[in-house]
């Protein structure tokens, strides 16, 4: 017997109906999108460093066009935009394109943003010189489908860059049950721990897609494992700084590149 939620296979699309996620809090955040230590706190502590890996897998981002996958309220759109992309962000809530768009003028940068699902992307075959889609794809029912359309829009040889949430009995323990049903870091719904993915399930869907590896990172909060247990135990804890290592028992990043002629890629 186990506490953890069955696993699904998420090289396989997932009827919306056997998923339990809350994707319409997003709407509610309105102008918290921006607050450290509001609703998206956790979103901002991830945000420094896999901005660095993207920018690093990207390479010089000066008027290049970049599809920011799932923009929530801009936090990365506005740090592309500052290196100089022409960014467009794409999200299923209007209030948070509007949010990340308003982000990205005030800064001075330039931003297109629509309303649509990643399911479905209402761009062009190879528009986009590079894609981003962070902490989005774990939200994602139909996660075959979604990597299909980021690889469509890709120009050949162009990169992708993602971070996401691995499904393992630690990210349940952290991320679902700690953070958001002990500690409320995050208000609970947010994650759906079927729906988390493993590294080797979203490898497959992109090699099947096209893009072979270039790199995969772990994404983990600078935690001694007593300190998680002391927060539970109280209830209470600081959002953690985090830091790009080895560990990938919770998050990851990766860097994947697409295919100039549809070749195989190797391992992550």
């Amino acid at each position: 017997m186990t506490v953890l939620p069955r696993a699904i296979d998420r090289t396989q699309p997932v009827p919306p109906s056997r998923v339990s996620i809350d994707n319409a809090y997003y709407d509610a955040i309105d102008e918290q999108w921006w607050d450290p230590r509001g609703p998206a706190a956790m979103l901002h502590a991830i945000n420094g460093p896999r901005l660095r890996f993207y920018r690093d897998a990207l390479g010089n981002l000066e008027g290049r066009l970049v599809l920011d996958a799932g923009c929530g309220g801009g936090l990365v759109s506005k740090g592309l935009a500052e290196s100089g992309a022409v960014v467009t962000g794409i999200d299923q809530s209007p209030a948070s394109v509007r949010i990340a768009r308003d982000a990205v003028d005030r800064g001075g940068g330039r931003f297109l943003g629509v309303v649509g699902k990643l399911e479905r992307l209402p761009f062009s075959d190879g528009v986009f010189d590079a894609v981003v889609a962070p902490d989005v794809l774990e939200h994602v029912p139909d996660l075959p489908a979604a990597v299909r359309e980021l690889s469509r829009v890709l120009a050949p040889g162009g990169s992708l860059a993602f971070d996401t949430i691995n499904r393992t009995i630690w990210s349940f323990v952290t991320a679902v049950w700690g953070a958001e049903r002990v500690l409320r870091l995050m208000p609970r719904g947010t994650h759906d721990w079927r729906l988390l993915i493993r590294p080797e399930e979203l490898h497959s869907l992109l090699r099947d897609s096209g893009l072979v590896p270039v790199a995969t990172v772990g994404l983990a909060p600078v935690l001694a494992p007593r300190d998680v247990a002391r927060g539970l135990l109280r209830r209470r804890m600081e959002v953690p700084e985090f830091r790009i290592g080895a560990d990938r028992r919770a998050s990851y990043l990766g860097h994947y590149r697409k295919t100039r002629s549809g070749g195989e890629g190797g391992h992550p």
